[in-house]
């Protein structure tokens, strides 16, 4: 397997991800284990301050399973961490809550909590099993902080280590600072993966996925707004381009070899995208070229700079070296012309240019 092919195989393993619902990245994940973790290590001077046995213990489980998580994602599974990171956190805060009372405010991470499994039970990805889990989850959290402040407002709660005064409004002012710092985070984080995500797809939905350049749909719309356009002095000018016998290099070297022929095109294509000249896949072989800040003849003057710049460059693929012409079309944009229309004009330029020999340019 090339490089290329593996790179392609690592992008659809990490869409696959997205798609079922993993929207944060594994640096992300790591992260917020690390974070959890080190958090932890500070409640264990804490405990061991305050001489809590049950949770001196119970953090030092709650540590080692930051260990195991950072592990995991280090493996590439993200997925048991999601369960293990929030599962630590739940029993933690209820057995907290348990042993040093309701006043310290442990019980506030619930909050955290809620909001770490309810936002994904919205993303479109998630499947109709891992939704129901998310959605009982949710429900349990909500049970949980009902239940702890109903006993602890009714000192029902079991606690043998509880805080008073000072100190208990001082750790409950930590933990409340900390849950919203957490929830902020947490949904920074989530908003910033979505934005990118969106981007994502609106990138996928604008350009053709082999050659990178805008696909047709992109580039009638792109067509159709300079027409609309109200400027006085429209300079708009079109061409089709065509490479010449592609089906010989398909036949001949393979459809890699056909593939390698596109991207190299487009890239020559890209470089004159600092020139004004906006590029897209038209279909096939075919490419649409879009100007609209230069006069027609410069316009077909860099045309012919590609169609030289094309003929004379030898594009590469598994050893094999080819080398190809293109034909091209261009029309000039006139007065109530529709985008149709302006595009059938440079589709009859382009045939005459077949017709007439091929590796040329025809601009009426």
């Amino acid at each position: 397997m090339s490089n290329s092919d593996e790179k392609m195989l690592d992008r659809a393993k990490a869409n696959l991800d997205k798609e079922v619902g993993d929207y944060l990245s594994w640096k992300q994940y790591l992260w917020v284990a690390a974070t959890l973790g080190v958090t932890h290590c500070f409640l264990e001077v804490f405990y061991l301050w305050l001489g809590c046995t049950p949770m001196i213990i119970i953090n030092i489980a709650s540590i080692l399973s930051y260990v195991v998580s950072i592990a995991y994602i280090l493996k590439g599974n993200t997925t048991i961490t999601i369960y293990i990171m929030e599962q630590e956190v739940f029993l933690h805060v209820i057995l907290a809550t348990i042993f040093l009372g309701i006043d310290c405010g442990y019980h506030l991470w619930l909050f955290g909590i809620f909001a770490s499994v309810f936002l994904p039970f919205f993303l479109p990805g998630v499947e109709r099993k891992p939704r129901a889990q998310i959605g009982l989850f949710a429900v349990l959290v909500i049970i949980a902080f009902e239940v702890l402040v109903f006993l602890g407002n009714h000192h029902m709660l079991p606690t043998t280590y509880e805080l008073k005064g000072d100190m208990a409004e001082f750790i409950y002012h930590v933990n409340s600072f900390l849950t919203f710092a957490s929830i902020m985070a947490y949904t920074s984080f989530y908003n910033y993966s979505m934005f990118l995500k969106a981007k994502e797809l609106q990138w996928a939905a604008d350009h053709d996925f082999l050659t990178g350049l805008f696909n047709r749909q992109k580039s009638q719309e792109i067509l159709s707004q300079e027409i609309e356009s109200d400027t006085e002095d429209k300079k708009l000018s079109i061409a089709i381009l065509d490479i010449d016998f592609f089906k010989q290099v398909n036949d001949s070297y393979g459809h890699a070899a056909g593939d390698a022929v596109l991207r190299g095109l487009a890239e020559i294509f890209r470089s004159y995208k600092n020139k004004g000249i906006i590029c897209g896949r038209w279909g096939g072989e075919e490419f649409i070229l879009i100007s609209s800040q230069h006069s027609y003849e410069d316009f077909v003057n860099v045309l012919e700079d590609i169609r030289r710049e094309t003929e004379n460059i030898t594009f590469t693929s598994r050893k094999n070296h080819m080398n190809v012409t293109v034909s091209m079309g261009a029309v000039a944009y006139e007065k109530g012309i529709s985008a149709e229309k302006l595009v059938h004009r440079a589709d009859d330029r382009l045939y005459e240019a077949k017709e007439s020999g091929r590796n040329k340019v025809v601009a009426g």
